[in-house]
């Protein structure tokens, strides 16, 4: 709790500095998203519920197995799921951030980062309860899934952008650097495997609309 309440009191002052606004105006922009990264910190919490912990070497290859994209698949038909009928909502928010970023060629503003994460909080944390459950039964570790969500996308040729989520601070310092709030995860130029690329093709379609998962940690 600590570490929240330090996290909150970070960001707020990080939105003074940076979004340069009167109080009032602070007031209400930044309301919703503490109240956001309040929630936010749940996530690493929940991560650490995740069952497999030990450890996992990636193939030297870079090669999928087709066991390892269909419990993947399950992961994010579960977080589907579990959203239902606000994954549009969260599409929406985070494909107006996308498109901007990819306009401008640049990096997510901390604006439109509070934008998007305001009144969403709630959702990416039902999304992640949802996703870490789904992972035990589906028997990866942190290390696994990441690994596996890495190639499966980038053998699909989709560019994955996560926000940096789930550390107050770490949010609030990535906003008072230059609005650096996103990173790369894969790189559809990349190299990949013949093997992937064939695995990952059936799923083409739902891959695209999972991406909004991907962009929020999920």
């Amino acid at each position: 709790m600590k570490k929240v309440a330090i996290g909150c009191l970070i960001v707020a002052g990080v939105l003074i500095v940076v979004l340069g606004i009167g109080g009032f105006l602070l007031y209400r922009a930044a309301s919703p998203f503490i109240a956001g990264v309040r929630q936010l910190a749940e996530i690493p919490e929940i991560e650490k519920t995740i069952a497999n912990t030990a450890s996992f070497e990636p193939p030297a290859s870079g090669e999928l197995t087709e066991e390892m994209v269909k419990r993947f698949a399950t992961v994010q038909e579960a977080v589907e799921a579990k959203l239902s009928g606000r994954v549009n909502e969260l599409r929406t928010k985070v494909d107006q951030i996308d498109k901007a970023i990819k306009e401008q060629n640049r990096k997510a503003s901390p604006t439109e980062v509070l934008s998007a994460l305001s009144g969403l909080a709630t959702l990416v944390v039902e999304g992640k309860r949802a996703q870490v459950e789904a992972i035990n039964k589906a028997r990866f570790s942190r290390r696994e899934y990441l690994w596996v969500r890495r190639q499966v996308y980038q053998a699909a040729g989709l560019t994955l952008t996560e926000l940096s989520l789930g550390d107050p601070q770490a949010l609030a310092q990535a906003a008072q650097n230059s609005g650096e709030l996103t990173r790369e995860v894969t790189k559809p130029d990349a190299e990949v495997p013949a093997r992937n690329k064939e695995l990952v093709a059936p799923y083409q379609a739902k891959l695209k609309e999972w991406l909004a998962f991907g962009m929020v940690g999920l």
